[in-house]
């Protein structure tokens, strides 16, 4: 019996991690949307959809994470985020409680049919689980967040978290593609009128207490950062 030589031994074991490697990805169809907005959507139709969507004050020029305090079209009231990359979105986070992490988990398995890998998969507070597509596309349940990412989704959020803020970070207008805030600037410094005297700023000046969905931001610091995924 003639034997197998050593390229075909090599090709046939490459052939069979290729097909493991995809058989495991999830077999349902691949998600094109995330929270009821499809993915693509462009940041100006996902501000009318959420006119309260706020952008996040560690977004970049890059990158960009715009903030919502709760989901539309869910049965449970749920804060979320919409990631942002060349003004369209390419995923999004879901922030998940002990009163919002079981519909959740059941929507997904519900979705998408049993995860590719999981742990703690009785238990939607401490589950880890994670659906991958071939395309690069995942969605994953895990440390109280649900996270879908695009594979350019996933490798854009990371070189955010890289460049770690800092420089110009831009601002919803330039998110837009357009940037009337600079223009606008240098306008008002054209007409300005000869210096004045410095004065001292009142305490009140110096530092307001923020409110509104900033109010918000500064009191749930410490879970939005785990959230978002900004500690590292």
């Amino acid at each position: 019996m003639r034997r197998p030589s050593p390229a075909s031994a090599v090709l046939a074991l490459s052939t069979i991690i290729f097909i493991a490697r995809f058989a495991n990805a999830a077999s349902s169809p691949q998600p094109t949307d995330f929270a009821g907005v499809a993915i693509g959507t462009s940041l100006r139709d996902l501000k009318e959809r959420y006119p309260e969507v706020r952008r996040n004050p560690d977004s970049d020029r890059q990158f960009q994470v715009y903030q919502v305090p709760a989901l539309k079209g869910a049965d449970v009231k749920t804060p979320g985020a919409f990631n942002i990359y060349n003004g369209r979105v390419v995923g999004g986070q879901i922030l998940l409680d002990q009163n919002t992490a079981r519909f959740w988990w059941d929507a997904m398995v519900a979705r998408y049919g049993k995860p590719d890998d999981c742990t703690y998969c009785e238990d939607p507070e401490l589950v880890s689980a994670t659906w991958n597509w071939g395309n690069g596309t995942r969605v994953r349940v895990a440390g109280e967040m649900l996270t879908l990412l695009t594979e350019e989704g996933a490798a854009q959020r990371q070189k955010w978290l890289a460049r770690g803020g800092g420089g110009d970070n831009g601002d919803e207008d330039s998110d837009l593609g357009e940037n009337p805030t600079r223009g606008a600037s240098r306008k008002t410094s054209a007409k300005k009128p000869a210096r004045k005297p410095a004065t001292t700023a009142s305490p009140a000046t110096v530092r307001q207490k923020p409110t509104g969905w900033r109010g918000f931001y500064k009191d749930e610091k410490s879970r939005v950062w785990r959230y978002f995924g900004w500690s590292k």
